[in-house]
């Protein structure tokens, strides 16, 4: 089964930079989440879209040449809560909901880190609705390896803004504190030199807070369960880093 992104949520459904496991599903999974948190003023990842899940209503763009239903694009191409130690450089201001999805990750990426093979077409999509009680701003998604019907891929990335810092990183911590009472093992580790943490519950999800915005990476149960520790944080580092270049 899947897991929807909404890594930011009350209620997490599965996963963010989701392989195979974007879209909610009732099934268990396995899954790893990983959360860094970084202090800039503001708090980190929120709640509402940590995930990815599959593509939900609101401006959809695909990379893979064909246009996907609606308005998408097609184009190619032991639990333990998020550190709270401080970050290792300063805060780089970015809009992540701007980014291009191709440009942050791609198929030989997963190849390269995860050890899995997936197709070389991407779907960034803009979604309409956001969790003004938590204090959500807005959310993309971008879905890797995509599905026939264009809805789901088989890695998510969610990226969430939030009003502030403070709500970011409650989100986060919410997240990770479901993954954990949902039966996923929470493991600290970092992505990008930032404190974070993977869970992993039949599939991987890492989920992580940067300044106002989250950025989450969840992947399914076909990769390697005892690995995702080690490379979900792998995946995040490249995000991120291409994410504050942009």
């Amino acid at each position: 089964m899947r897991r929807s992104v909404a890594v930011m949520t009350s209620a997490v459904t599965a996963g963010l930079l989701v392989l195979s496991a974007c879209s909610s599903g009732s099934g268990a999974r396995n899954t790893v989440t990983a959360v860094v948190t970084v202090s800039s003023g503001a708090e980190a990842p929120g709640s509402g879209d940590a995930g990815l899940g599959s593509a939900a209503p609101g401006s959809e763009t695909a990379g893979s040449g064909s246009a996907a239903p609606g308005s998408e694009t097609a184009a190619s191409g032991s639990s333990a809560a998020a550190s709270s130690a401080a970050p290792t450089g300063p805060v780089v201001t970015v809009d992540p909901l701007k980014a291009d999805c191709g440009s942050l990750l791609n198929a030989a990426d997963v190849k390269r880190i995860l050890g899995a093979d997936i197709p070389n077409d991407r779907l960034k999509v803009n979604v309409a609705e956001v969790n003004a009680e938590i204090g959500q701003v807005g959310r993309v998604r971008c879905l890797y390896g995509l599905a026939e019907d264009k809805k789901s891929g088989q890695v998510t990335l969610a990226l969430t803004t939030y009003k502030d810092a403070a709500a970011a990183q409650q989100q986060v911590k919410v997240t990770v504190e479901n993954e954990s009472n949902q039966g996923g093992t929470v493991t600290p580790v970092t992505v990008g030199g930032y404190p974070a943490s993977v869970a992993v519950r039949d599939g991987g999800l890492l989920v992580m807070a940067y300044d106002t915005w989250t950025l989450a990476v969840a992947v399914p149960a076909s990769v390697d369960q005892a690995t995702l520790t080690s490379t979900l944080p792998q995946l995040g580092d490249a995000v991120l880093a291409r994410l504050l270049k942009s």
